[in-house]
């Protein structure tokens, strides 16, 4: 391993510092690192670096020489993912071995000390309080979050070589990450747009506290009745305009992620996500025959929660057989 080969992750953003000193007051503005626990050797220090934020959460991946480092209680846990060498982690009398693989090392925010050799690692920094409302909305715990958050305040070495299901969600992980620098990701609004924040909570999310968001093996529908249900497509018809991902449809139905594609697939055939798009598409499909003079095809689309203009055109004749400009060149012809 050495200080000039291209980080895994992050490479575009990569730092490369030299000095110790330095080194602590650059990480530590980011992340809870206190001091350096044993100085790193003479001539053999080299440390280099990519930090990218996404809303409440910071990423960063890293390549260094050894290293004894301590870090200070925060509310932001971590889940660190190995990338190569070796290293150990102490924190509130645990110790936690991390080494390549499909595995993953998750920390509650209590203070802890890393030993390592030379290694690589990427580091997710999320704040604990929303994977426990993230958790809890997946679960479709409605107001009993608090019986999520034991799983979140302990440590906790995630080994995605024996149980098919964790090697899967960090595998979905680390392809997540590498959206964090695809090229085409501006084309379609950034990373905002993308919701991949939300991603990356309802995985670690998933990750740390399979059992409480997994729910029940088969989806079942729930026996509360349509009310629920139906309060929730009304606000969804009322926040077309707005960001609306997973994790808020389960948080303001309270039912669990299972139940609401159970739900959204008996009733429409699709995912809850789809019926999303599609309603959107029916409201631009709407303003558009009835559009007022100087609206144009982007603007009406922007209304109702389209950031991508050339994939929406492409959603939008899928689905009705006439390109959006078109339709609306029609439209004003008609009116005339």
């Amino acid at each position: 391993m050495t200080a000039t080969a291209p980080l895994t992750l992050l490479e575009s953003r990569a730092v490369e510092v030299n000095d110790p000193a330095a080194l602590l007051d650059r990480v530590a503005r980011d992340f809870p690192l206190n001091a350096f626990l044993d100085s790193p050797r003479s001539g053999g220090f080299f440390h280099r670096s990519g930090v990218i934020h996404l809303g409440q959460i910071a990423v960063s991946c890293s390549r260094h020489s050894a290293l004894e480092i301590g870090f200070d209680d925060s509310p932001t846990a971590t889940l660190t993912l190995p990338l190569s060498g070796v290293a150990e982690v102490a924190s509130d009398g645990h110790r936690l071995k991390l080494e390549a693989g499909p595995m993953a090392a998750y920390l509650p925010g209590a203070a802890f000390t890393a030993s390592t050799g030379a290694f690589e690692e990427v580091m997710i920094c999320l704040d604990r309080r929303r994977l426990v409302d993230t958790a809890a909305a997946m679960g479709g715990f409605g107001d009993s979050a608090e019986s999520c958050v034991p799983a979140f305040e302990r440590s906790l070495r995630v080994d995605g070589g024996t149980a098919s299901e964790q090697a899967e969600l960090l595998s979905h992980l680390h392809l997540a990450l590498r959206m964090l620098e695809a090229p085409l990701l501006r084309s379609v609004g950034g990373l905002s747009a993308s919701q991949l924040e939300d991603l990356l909570f309802r995985l670690v999310a998933a990750i740390v506290c399979p059992d409480a968001v997994g729910g029940t093996d088969r989806p079942v529908p729930d026996h509360r009745g349509n009310h629920p249900f139906d309060e929730l497509l009304e606000w969804i018809q009322a926040h077309l305009h707005t960001p609306i991902t997973p994790t808020e449809l389960s948080r303001r139905s309270a039912y669990s992620q299972r139940n609401l594609q159970y739900l959204f697939q008996r009733r429409f055939g699709c995912s809850p996500m789809q019926w999303v798009k599609r309603q959107r598409l029916s409201a631009v499909h709407t303003d558009l025959q009835r559009a007022q003079p100087g609206e144009t095809v982007a603007a009406i689309a922007r209304r109702h929660g389209f950031v991508q203009m050339s994939s929406f055109a492409a959603s939008f004749q899928r689905c009705y057989g006439i390109a959006p400009s078109l339709l609306l060149r029609r439209s004003r012809t008609n009116s005339c």
